[in-house]
């Protein structure tokens, strides 16, 4: 067994601990094929498992699925759908960056937070204010409802003309 020093704290630890005892760092693998497949791009996004990556990864598919979704709209109705799917879209982005800008910790990882805790950074994030975020998520929500209350007020001028467009393409 021999001491070797940690790559992140620069403790002793022993080559054969899997992981360091002071902050918890992987020691480095021997094996160069599972050190290249760590070391790869795929590797580190898998790695960082912070909600700021995982927002980013899931927001890519979603906006796969409405550009491939686009291109099949064919009638009023699935416009219609698209749109409110768009509306839905754009909601949950804009209470994730609501939250992530009110609430700054959510975008690491928990062991990230304890890592600059035990380094002594601990006021750099500022306070988090989720009540603010709320207030403003519902906000948000109630604009939109009032979006939605006066586009009902058009909506019979709206179906009379999506109607009209229907019978003239038939």
């Amino acid at each position: 067994m021999a001491m070797i020093n940690c790559e992140d704290c620069d403790q002793p630890i022993s080559n054969k601990a899997d992981s360091c005892l002071h902050c918890g760092c992987p020691v480095a693998l021997n094996h160069s094929a599972t050190k290249q497949k760590i070391n790869s791009a795929w590797g580190a996004v898998s790695r960082s498992k912070t909600p700021i990556n995982l927002f980013a990864i899931a927001m890519m598919c979603c906006s796969s699925v409405l550009g491939l979704s686009a291109t099949q709209i064919n009638s009023p109705t699935a416009l219609i759908a698209f749109t409110y799917t768009l509306h839905v879209f754009m909601a949950v982005t804009g209470m994730f960056f609501v939250t992530i800008l009110f609430c700054r910790k959510g975008v690491y990882h928990p062991d990230d937070l304890a890592k600059a805790k035990r380094d002594g950074i601990t006021n750099e994030l500022g306070a988090d204010r989720p009540l603010l975020a709320a207030v403003l998520i519902v906000m948000m929500l109630s604009a939109y409802a009032v979006y939605q209350a006066s586009a009902a007020e058009r909506q019979p001028l709206l179906s009379t003309q999506s109607q009209s467009t229907v019978t003239a393409t038939d």
